[in-house]
């Protein structure tokens, strides 16, 4: 797939199934899911990239985040990423193991979070353990 040709796309039914198996493979917090929240870019019916953009009632939050293992490091994080910022309407959390991945995004760590992030990193820390430790960064909409 060239750059050229990339859509952001709501995930149709068949593609939102893919989007489901691959949050199961990879092992992604799959908390609630709705097709609406998500943003895909795909290549003839096959999904390469995909996250979304969580609305709570005191944040946003970028989240189960994705690309096709054959086609990592390739930019299509970002790109996904990227495009979810710019739709999104206020500041942006992110709870996370990729700390340098967020950084290059104008992500910053922070200390102080609302509530619906502080539950969610409790919840990651208990039902989605890893070795790497979990940080709560921000993205600001206005940032200067």
């Amino acid at each position: 797939m060239s750059e050229s040709n990339i859509v952001f796309k709501q995930p149709d039914e068949k593609e939102f199934e893919q989007v489901k198996q691959m949050v199961d493979e990879f092992w992604l917090f799959n908390e609630n899911m709705q097709p609406e929240q998500f943003r895909i870019i795909g290549d003839n019916g096959k999904v390469i990239a995909f996250a979304r953009l969580r609305e709570y009632a005191d944040a946003i939050e970028l989240g189960t985040l994705g690309v096709a293992k054959e086609l990592r490091r390739k930019g299509w994080g970002g790109k996904m990423a990227l495009h979810l910022l710019g739709l999104a309407k206020r500041d942006v959390y992110v709870v996370t193991t990729l700390f340098e991945f967020n950084a290059k995004l104008g992500f910053v760590l922070v200390n102080e979070y609302p509530d619906s992030i502080s539950k969610k990193i409790k919840t990651c820390c208990k039902d989605y353990y890893v070795p790497e430790p979990y940080f709560v960064m921000k993205w600001e909409k206005n940032r200067i």
